[in-house]
């Protein structure tokens, strides 16, 4: 319709109708494309409102499963260290000797710890971290990725350590019975174990590996807990870090 009043006004050589239904068709065109700029950027404010709402819920199930895991080590920690003693020493009294058994067969065990982070993944093989407004909070993501993708290095050349040593280990450790099959008690032959200097040594060491990582774990919950407290002021909800008052 508009097009053929256009063809008229030129027929008729009436240049101000012409003008006028020009500058209507210019600014439907730039209003439609304003419309859908703004249609665009309502989807990816909303897009980046639940990611960021999601990324705060998955670090407050970090720090639940990261305070679970800093327990377990604390706990761990206490046997090590009688470990440790017992080794050095060759002194090991009846009521420590499952503790003691126990702390050399968990220095097999050595796992990632666990944290939650498939949104933060999802946004970067999307693109989508450019969607976020504040740069700050960019570079806030960026720096605990970073610290994670560090511990997981650490956790990678500390568990290469552990492989020849446990192989060397496991010439001193008899797996006994229990009446659950599935479950078999662990004994380690102390004299054995002892007279190989460089084996106790190593005992030592890989104790103390342990240690260091378990406080890289303390200091990843506080990173954690700092980035939740960062998301709420985005998501307007408060970090649910299970603290009480």
């Amino acid at each position: 319709m508009i097009l053929s009043r256009i063809r008229k006004a030129l027929t008729d050589q009436n240049w101000l109708s012409v003008g006028i239904e020009f500058v209507i068709v210019v600014a439907g065109v730039m209003l439609a494309f304003q419309v859908t700029a703004w249609n665009e950027r309502r989807q990816d404010d909303a897009r980046v409102g639940q990611a960021l709402a999601q990324l705060q819920l998955e670090s407050e199930q970090t720090i639940q499963a990261l305070r679970g895991r800093i327990e377990a080590d604390a706990e761990r920690q206490a046997e090590r260290t009688l470990m440790v003693r017992v080794a050095t020493t060759g002194e090991l009294a009846e009521e420590d000797r499952d503790s003691f058994d126990r702390a050399i067969a968990q220095l097999m065990y050595f796992s990632l710890p666990p944290i939650r982070q498939n949104t933060y993944a999802a946004l970067e093989q999307a693109g989508d971290l450019a969607l976020i407004s504040d740069p700050g909070l960019i570079i806030e993501l960026t720096r605990y990725q970073g610290r994670v993708g560090w511990i997981e290095s650490q956790h990678d050349s500390f568990r290469r350590g552990l492989t020849e040593f446990t192989d060397r280990l496991s010439r001193f450790i008899v797996h006994l019975p229990t009446e659950d099959p599935r479950v078999t008690r662990v004994e380690v032959d102390l004299e054995r174990l002892r007279s190989d200097p460089s084996l106790v040594s190593a005992l030592v060491q890989i104790a103390r590996m342990q240690a260091i990582f378990a406080h890289y774990v303390v200091q990843l919950e506080a990173h954690t807990v700092e980035l939740c407290h960062r998301l709420s002021e985005e998501t307007g909800r408060a970090c649910d870090t299970g603290d009480t008052e």
